[in-house]
């Protein structure tokens, strides 16, 4: 009586009304134990229909599989079919070599061979025998009674295993079973499965019953069209017998642990039609417990029943939801007691909140009071960088301007050089937890501030998935501005803001490693001015540092801002040219003109205190990278070079290397000849034709040739690389792509227009009108353009591979063609070359030159044929000189010939009109 009386009080004031408050832990257990009800019948549903699902789709796989091995049958014997229709006559050997390459016990588990079975009429019985025996079945002979109107032996079988052997020569038409089916598959024209039997092989050794699967193979060229008419021209019949209990376990996996299956021929309801029945698979079970589908199988019905497996059931009534039940219970009675209690306890709940309100404002001042006594800036950041809150002591300078940030991005504010480093403090706090060390430059107040940076990753409630940053910022702007003064002073020059000595050696260095890795040519050049102490003697040691900076300022102007000036003291300056060129002639070349620039840029008077001042200066050069040479080796060699060229006479630059300084000069006055050759008509265009195996011509390259009024004729050798260094080489080449645009327009006009191919530099092509240009030319001279080939090196390739194949989609827009000139020798990557829209190959005559003798380079040019077949390019063989090469490539399917043995180059405008001349 005294727990009841204790336990209602609890529910009661003292003047015995109701606490509705303390209802609430009874009402909520009840509404979960409600729920928890409703979720234990639902889950026991979802069980069953999950379970039901799993079944059919189990025994779906299984009839899917059944379908596709009896489709695999059926192809391996309309193969066997196509193989002997193909074939004139087959013999033990030829068939046995065929049937092994396709390892069909490998492939369809449980066949037990594939034969031919023939057709012989009563009176061709002995001829029959005979045919065999002479196509190597040397121990043939017709199984069947004498003195039947037709015979159906089996002539070949594979495998060649004892059983097998043993049914050679067989009147299958003795075997009712296939007599049915043969006849079935004959009148339709259709593959035909006999009913289960017991195969002739197995009688007396298995008791496993088989099927077997008939293909009628009929004469060539005879009508089928009616069952009349495929009788007559039958031959025989392709067969495939089969275990069936081999042939549905071969499944494998299919046919496992989670239905057990059985087969009928016919309907499920005779039990004599029962060909395979699994392990586990009851029979007269209620068919509410098994499902059933039919299975077409050439020419038959298979019925196929299936039964669920207790792994099923298990699989989905783990007992689960019985667990989740009784904790669901446990909970609601655990949450209906605790709301309970909890109303019994709300008085002190509320005192004890007040306290804990006190005691977190308390905390709140104090860490208030500490951020106001720190100096540096403290942000808190979202994932992407933005300003969420800020805060700065309000004492600070910087107090006003803190709150300018908030609500922006600290990656947009940051300055372009130091976004990448805030950053990457956001990354690593991200990582790791924690990030510091980070400069951040900032514009503040209109100034631009130097800070130091630290991000922590912030933790703690209220968050969810979202990651904030607490992140510190300390002005470092005056330390900064130190360093900055200080390296200053330790790598320029005081008087000039130049590089000095110091940091002339670190790029230096630098310079040398990156020229040794990259195969790039790089110049150093030692400037010295020419009797700087006169004026330093005359005018004053004041008058002498205004010439050095505008030396300076002149030097600077005339240099790429990739290379380096440095000013190394006294009248001394150093020219630092990285990158020139990867061949050292076109190297050396470029650095003597920018050596001739500087030498122009200080010829010209100086203005100092109103005074007009002459200067000259004498240079001297050295190249690198050169074997076992470091920085000081280059810095004395263009020292040495450049006390020489003070010794021959000063105002001039010299060489390190004699030789060179020889080499380059001859090389300037040719460029300054081949100018002066270009704009008076010393240029011609030449043409040598490209022929393909008959003789015909259908092409010819346009070749450039020079006629120096002194020297006479120079090689294209000599002086196409020199263009090539200037940009003489464009209009060049715009001219001999004008030269070949005008022929073309006379060789249509003839009626005998062959395509016309005009070599283009890499410079040509990556210049800014270049496209425009070709479009113009041949609007102006009518040619067509997918008779213009343009032909391009594989160097092309090896740089701005995106912009280089958009340029020549520009071109084929037009109509132009694209051709690899001398392929092989170049980089070349196959994945952009199947990229690129080109025309043809060119094979270089370097490789043709030694084939069929040589077998490195005959493998070499039937590789680059192959390739191009595949690829669908057209193939010319450039330097074809001999009888040999010619026959070489024509065996090998080249497509066209050109070299001295078709053709000489000729001048461009006799061979138009020849050609134009034997046309009319």
């Amino acid at each position: 009586m005294f727990a009841p009386h204790f336990f209602f009080r609890r529910f009661r004031t003292q003047q015995g009304h109701w606490r509705l408050p303390t209802l609430m832990g009874p009402v909520i257990s009840l509404v979960l134990l409600l729920a928890t009800a409703l979720y234990w019948s639902g889950e026991g549903r979802q069980v069953e229909a999950k379970r039901n699902a799993a079944y059919r789709r189990a025994l779906e796989r299984i009839v899917d599989a059944l379908e596709d091995r009896v489709t695999a049958h059926e192809i391996v014997l309309r193969g066997l079919k196509g193989y002997y229709e193909a074939s004139e006559s087959i013999d033990r050997m030829e068939f046995h070599a065929y049937v092994a390459q396709l390892k069909l016990q490998h492939v369809l588990p449980g066949l037990q061979a594939v034969a031919y079975i023939v057709r012989v009429k009563g009176g061709e019985a002995a001829a029959h025998v005979s045919r065999m025996r002479a196509i190597g079945v040397l121990d043939y002979r017709l199984r069947a009674p004498a003195g039947r109107d037709e015979y159906r032996p089996l002539t070949l079988i594979e495998p060649q295993s004892e059983d097998n052997l043993r049914v050679i020569g067989v009147d299958t038409a003795t075997v009712p079973e296939a007599l049915e089916a043969q006849n079935q598959a004959r009148d339709s024209g259709l593959p035909a499965m006999t009913r289960s039997l017991l195969l002739r092989q197995d009688v007396g050794l298995r008791t496993d019953r088989s099927a077997v699967m008939y293909l009628p193979m009929y004469a060539a060229g005879q009508p089928l069209g009616s069952v009349e008419e495929r009788r007559a021209a039958l031959t025989g019949w392709v067969s495939g017998p089969f275990r069936i209990k081999d042939f549905v376990e071969g499944i494998g996996q299919l046919v496992g642990d989670e239905v057990a299956i059985a087969i009928f021929d016919g309907p499920m309801n005779q039990p004599a039609s029962l060909i395979y029945q699994a392990p586990g698979f009851v029979t007269g079970a209620p068919l509410k417990r098994q499902s059933v589908r039919s299975l077409p199988v050439a020419g038959r019905t298979w019925t196929v029943a299936a039964q669920p497996l207790p792994i099923i059931a298990k699989r989905f009534d783990s007992g689960e939801r019985n667990l989740v039940a009784l904790l669901a219970t446990v909970l609601s009675l655990t949450v209906g007691w605790f709301t309970w209690f909890l109303s019994t306890r709300r008085d002190h709940a509320v005192a004890l909140a007040e306290r804990m309100t006190r005691e977190l404002r308390q905390t709140r001042d104090d860490l208030q009071a500490t951020l106001d006594a720190t100096p540096d800036w403290m942000f808190e950041l979202d994932a992407q960088g933005c300003v969420l809150h800020c805060h700065n002591a309000p004492g600070s300078a910087l107090h006003a301007q803190a709150g300018q940030l908030l609500g922006k991005s600290l990656l947009d504010a940051a300055s372009s050089k130091t976004a990448f480093g805030c950053r990457a403090a956001l990354e690593t706090a991200t990582a790791r937890g924690y990030s510091s060390g980070h400069e951040l430059q900032l514009m503040v107040g209109g100034q631009s501030r130097w800070f130091e940076l630290s991000v922590a990753r912030k933790h703690g409630a209220g968050l969810g998935t979202e990651t904030h940053f607490i992140a510190l910022l300390r002005d470092i702007s005056e330390r900064k501005q130190a360093a900055e003064r200080t390296y200053r002073l330790a790598y320029f020059d005081s008087l000039t803001g130049m590089p000095n000595r110091r940091m002339l050696l670190d790029r230096l260095a630098q310079a040398l490693s990156a020229a040794t890795h990259a195969g790039r040519v790089g110049a150093l050049m030692f400037l010295d001015l020419d009797h700087f102490k006169h004026i330093n003697d005359a005018h004053g040691h004041s008058a002498g540092d205004a010439l050095l900076v505008q030396v300076a300022q002149r030097l600077t102007q005339a240099v790429p801002a990739t290379d380096t000036v440095a000013h190394i003291g006294g009248d001394e300056f150093v020219v630092l040219a990285i990158d020139l060129s990867d061949q050292l002639d076109t190297a050396s070349l470029l650095a003597l003109r920018l050596a001739e620039s500087l030498r122009g840029a200080l010829d010209a008077p100086f203005s100092i205190g109103g005074y007009g001042f002459a200067s000259s200066v004498s240079i001297g050069l050295t190249l690198f990278p050169k074997q076992g040479e470091a920085v000081e080796d280059l810095l004395r060699e263009a020292d040495t070079a450049m006390y020489r060229a003070k010794d021959l006479g000063r105002n001039r630059i010299c060489f390190f290397e004699a030789a060179m300084q020889a080499d380059v000069q001859r090389r300037l006055a040719l460029e300054q000849d081949l100018k002066v050759g270009f704009a008076t008509a010393q240029l011609s265009a030449f043409v040598q034709p490209q022929v393909e195996l008959g003789g015909a011509v259908v092409g010819a390259e346009l070749l450039m040739r020079w006629q120096h009024p002194q020297r006479g004729a120079i090689s294209p050798v000599e002086f196409i690389p020199v263009a090539e260094a200037s940009d003489l080489i464009v209009h060049m080449g715009d001219w001999m792509v004008e030269q070949a645009c005008t022929a073309l327009a006379q060789l249509q006009a003839a009626g005998v227009l062959v395509p016309l191919s005009v070599n283009v530099s890499q410079r040509q092509f990556r210049h800014e009108g270049f496209v425009t240009r070709v479009q113009s030319l041949l609007a102006q001279s009518g040619a067509r353009a997918d008779h213009l080939v343009l032909e391009v090196t594989e160097s092309l390739l090896a740089e701005q591979m995106e912009q280089t194949i958009a340029r020549m989609g520009e071109l084929v827009a037009l109509g132009v063609r694209f051709s690899i000139d001398d392929f092989g020798t170049g980089y070349s990557s196959l994945a952009y070359l199947k990229r690129m829209p080109l025309y043809e190959l060119k094979i270089d005559r370097s490789f043709v030159q030694d084939t069929p003798i040589d077998p490195s380079d005959t493998a070499i040019v039937q590789t680059i044929l192959a390739m191009a077949r595949n690829l669908g390019l057209r193939v010319v063989a450039e330097g074809v000189e001999t009888q040999a090469q010619a026959d070489f490539l024509a065996a090998n399917r080249c497509d066209v010939f050109q070299g001295y043995f078709f053709g000489r180059p000729e001048p461009l405008a006799g061979w138009v009109a020849r050609r134009v001349a034997q046309a009319g």
